[in-house]
């Protein structure tokens, strides 16, 4: 079977988690029998992290497909242990991009979602803007596919109190658009009809 590797942090890692529509989970529901979808959350990890581990998290599953989603702490303010400067986290992800193109697989990338000031003193929006619109460009500059999540919340109204459950991470609401999002790009890349149902002939 194909596989399916969402790569990212504790957004990712919460993704698995049912009751609140997680869209790793969702995902593994709209696959299943047909691909493996294989959750690689890490609380806390930043791109520099990720490139530590992306060889035996992604690299070594031989993935057909990978969503790549950091960001979220990369962004925190330069006070916080965190903090991976600017130009730092868009060279880490180009070269986590290059890494899974290379390896052969299909991706995506996921911007870092808004946040809401007043729950968190270690990150500001306009901070966060800024690393969201470098993963966009570095997805336009190597010609990838990508989900602006932090424009996408943003159009959802009341979306700090709907769409976060703690200032940072994803509610259901939140973990919904994010799915929807991530539906027609998948569904380019590797369409759940386009493959053979795991079974006796296929039953």
């Amino acid at each position: 079977m194909k596989k399916i590797v969402c790569f990212g942090d504790t957004i990712t890692e919460m993704g698995v988690v049912v009751e609140s529509r997680g869209f790793v989970a969702r995902l593994a529901e709209r696959y299943v029998r047909r691909a493996d979808v294989l959750p690689r959350g890490f609380s806390g990890y930043t791109t520099r992290d990720a490139l530590a581990i992306v060889d035996q998290a992604v690299i070594a599953e031989h993935p057909y497909s990978v969503i790549l989603f950091f960001g979220a702490n990369d962004s925190v303010l330069p006070d916080q242990f965190q903090h991976v400067p600017l130009d730092e986290y868009r060279d880490n992800l180009g070269s986590l991009a290059s890494f899974v193109a290379s390896a052969g697989a299909w991706l995506v990338l996921v911007t870092p979602p808004p946040l809401d000031e007043r729950k968190t003193r270690s990150r500001r929006m306009a901070n966060t803007e800024t690393y969201a619109l470098a993963c966009y460009e570095v997805a336009l500059e190597m010609n990838l596919p990508v989900i602006d999540l932090f424009h996408l919340i943003q159009q959802h109204g009341a979306w700090e109190r709907q769409c976060l459950i703690d200032g940072i991470h994803l509610s259901a609401a939140g973990m919904d658009i994010l799915y929807d999002a991530l539906i027609p790009v998948l569904n380019e890349q590797i369409p759940p009809s386009n493959l053979p149902r795991l079974g006796l002939n296929g039953v």
